[in-house]
């Protein structure tokens, strides 16, 4: 089916929905958002495919980590490392391996991507701790900057009030899993407070998957005089786990290995992360407020691989230890104009951010094979960010609202590799870039209960730190560049009925210069021109009074385009690998007295394995995955029993093909687990 065929069919369906009966709106279009201009404004009033999943969804469908949050969204995939909850990314709009550096994360508008190629780091968020997550489908680097290329995910945190509550909950399940959490939230006078302790314990699927995990975190508000409030966020994360490795496809396929096992059984890391994030709003005058924000964060993590073996009949050992220190310092002021303009009803924002990033990279070891080869090396990486940004949301009428956004963004390194063995490679390196992002669009209420947009936005992304950094010497890669593209969206949201909604959005994008892993060449380099193109829909149903059905499908084609030559080869119109063209997801709630039972399948399409460019191997097989649970509720307590992959499909979201040969290394994603959640609050 190409893609012609099912933008007709999707425009049918949206437009039937008008004639269904006893449907339930998929989007809430009163909803409160701030991701789309870093200031609350309706959904409604975003001109951008926007998903909002509030906590209540999530205890609902039985997420246990963030990651179960993504699964369903059209749109989205994901992908794990480790098979956990650990090195696990996501992708929006089709970037495959480099979907870390090109998805940003925020805490209540704060970034929380690491610098360097591992993204954000999703397993020191627990759930217990968001009030609700906003997805935002396309490129936000107007308003957020770098690492915003396919999209961002905002995640809000819960705030207390009122009298104190306190939450016991009790998570636990196959694979050892036992993860308890208190929470305690309130409020008294003009101060307001949340706290969650937490920890997270399991042995995983396989062999060395285990995971430790623990974390603290704190939401104050306080508001000492009239027109100042004043927002404390910090937290600190905790964990160790063990990277169990791939297993290679044809000896799964062979018998000769097993899904659970481990081809790394000694690899371990571990991560310690703390922040502190303050921000005071000050109302100036009536419609205009002015923020000032400024943050810090500190983390480190150790890794440890261990591999042997045999190679050329001669055996070889590798022992290596790894070290990564990050500090983030960051401030983030921001004035926004709520006053009419010639009597037109307007919203201007002018902000500036400031984010410094010293990273250090410390690598030593031991590989014996001829003899014995000791290194050492650091890669000491400082990035600086200057970011001046202004958006303006003005109204021509009262269901029309013109909305233009502008940053330009300049980004300093400062490197320095020594090689303590080798002095010879050392060396050092400054650089800047700088680099503009632009966003015009047309946002249009044609009735209460629905809006159709159009927008035109350019983005841009520089390296990552580590992406700077030659796989094989460690020596610093001096000629990378900025990755830059543009992108245009057509989307309507509609909820005709009470009962009824949908939403339909059309993409393209192209990149130029889009930053990836050559795996031929064991650096970093630069595509001449990426493309991407796509759709993606969601619809929900009440079929009965006590039944509803939600279904999700996208589609995304994304692509090499012009003459590129990879290892000798063109791979102008190869697929970029790791993008599923397909995704159908669907739910299925049935409640009655106190229960609620919920169906959630969900089907990803075949893509090509990491590192196949070339598109010479084959693809790694499409999946469907189906979780169900039951959830009781009687006034304070709440269960929930849970399934996670119910028919225990054998899968694997990741893939790793290996180049001159026709092997491909899986990541086996856990088969059929079960789990048992239990909440008691008290005092509410």
């Amino acid at each position: 089916m190409d893609l012609k065929t099912i933008i007709k069919i999707l425009i049918l369906m949206f437009f039937s929905v008008a004639s269904s009966q006893a449907i339930e709106p998929v989007y809430r279009l009163d909803d409160i958002v701030v991701t789309a201009s870093r200031t609350e404004s309706p959904l409604k009033e975003a001109p951008a495919n926007i998903t909002i999943i509030t906590s209540e969804e999530m205890e609902q469908k039985g997420v246990t980590t963030l990651v179960d949050v993504f699964k369903e969204e059209p749109g989205l995939s994901t992908k794990s490392w480790t098979g956990t909850i650990k090195q696990s990314n996501i992708d929006i709009r089709g970037y495959g391996e480099s979907a870390p550096q090109n998805v940003l994360f925020l805490i209540d508008g704060r970034r929380v991507n690491n610098v360097d190629m591992s993204g954000a780091d999703l397993a020191q968020i627990p759930v217990g701790m968001i009030e609700r997550v906003e997805i935002y489908r396309g490129s936000a680097s107007v308003m957020f900057g770098d690492n915003a290329s396919g999209g961002a995910v905002n995640i809000i945190l819960k705030k207390g009030e009122g009298t104190p509550k306190v939450m016991a909950r009790m998570l636990g399940g196959s694979y050892n899993l036992f993860a308890p959490s208190l929470s305690v939230a309130g409020g008294y006078k003009k101060f307001s407070y949340f706290l969650l302790t937490s920890s997270y314990d399991t042995d995983g699927y396989r062999e060395n998957q285990a995971v430790q995990m623990k974390d603290v975190f704190g939401n104050f508000s306080v508001n000492p005089l009239k027109n100042l409030t004043i927002n404390i966020k910090t937290g600190h994360h905790r964990d160790k786990y063990g990277m169990p490795g791939p297993v290679l496809w044809q000896n799964l396929i062979s018998g000769t290995a097993k899904r659970t096992d481990a081809s790394t059984p000694s690899d371990n890391a571990s991560t310690e992360d703390n922040f502190v994030d303050m921000e005071a709003d000050i109302k100036l005058t009536e419609g205009v407020k002015f923020s000032i924000g400024g943050s810090y964060r500190n983390r480190h993590t150790s890794t440890y691989f261990h591999s042997s073996g045999v190679f050329l009949g001669i055996p070889f050992t590798l022992d290596n230890e790894g070290m990564g220190r990050l500090e983030t310092y960051g401030f983030t002021p921001k004035i926004v104009i709520d006053r009419p303009l010639y009597r037109l009803k307007n919203t201007f924002t002018i902000g500036f951010d400031y984010y410094k990033s010293p990273t250090t990279l410390e690598s030593s070891g031991v590989f014996s094979w001829f003899g014995t080869t000791p290194s050492h090396t650091i890669a000491d990486i400082d990035k600086t960010d200057y970011g001046i940004y202004l958006n303006e949301k003005i109204y021509p009428f009262s269901n029309l609202i013109l909305d233009i956004g502008y940053r330009i963004h300049k980004a300093i390194y400062d490197s320095r590799y020594t090689d303590y063995f080798t002095p010879a490679y050392s060396t050092a390196h400054h650089s800047h870039e700088q680099k503009e992002a632009f966003r015009t669009s047309i946002n249009y209420a044609f009735s209460k209960t629905g809006n159709a947009f159009i927008t035109y936005a350019k983005s841009f992304r520089f390296p990552a730190t580590d992406e700077l950094v030659n796989v094989q010497t460690g020596a610093i890669t001096t000629n990378l560049n900025p990755q830059t593209g543009w992108e245009i969206n057509i989307g309507a949201r509609w909820n005709p009925f009470k009962f009824i909604g949908g939403t339909l959005t059309f993409f393209q994008s192209k990149n130029n210069d889009e930053i990836f892993y050559n795996p031929y060449t064991y650096t970093n380099a630069n595509h001449e021109r990426t493309k991407r193109q796509g759709v993606e829909t969601q619809f929900n149903f009440i079929v009965t009074e006590n039944i509803k059905l939600g279904i999700g499908y996208s589609y995304t084609d994304a692509k090499f385009d012009g003459k590129q030559l990879i290892n000798g080869t063109d791979v102008d119109g190869n697929s970029i690998p790791l993008v599923p063209k397909n995704k159908f997801s669907a739910n299925i709630s049935y409640s009655f007295d106190n229960f609620i039972i919920n169906l959630i399948t969900v089907y990803n399409g075949n893509r090509y394995a990491i590192s196949d460019q070339l598109n010479s191997h084959r693809k790694l097989p499409g999946y469907t995955i189906c979780d169900m649970n039951i959830s009781y509720k009687y006034k304070n307590f709440e269960a929930l029993f849970g399934i996670k992959n119910l028919t225990g499909k054998e899968y694997s979201e990741l893939g790793v093909a290996s180049t001159g040969t026709e092997r491909i290394n899986l990541y086996p994603s856990p088969e059929r687990q079960y789990f048992l959640r239990f909440m008691y609050t008290f005092g509410s």
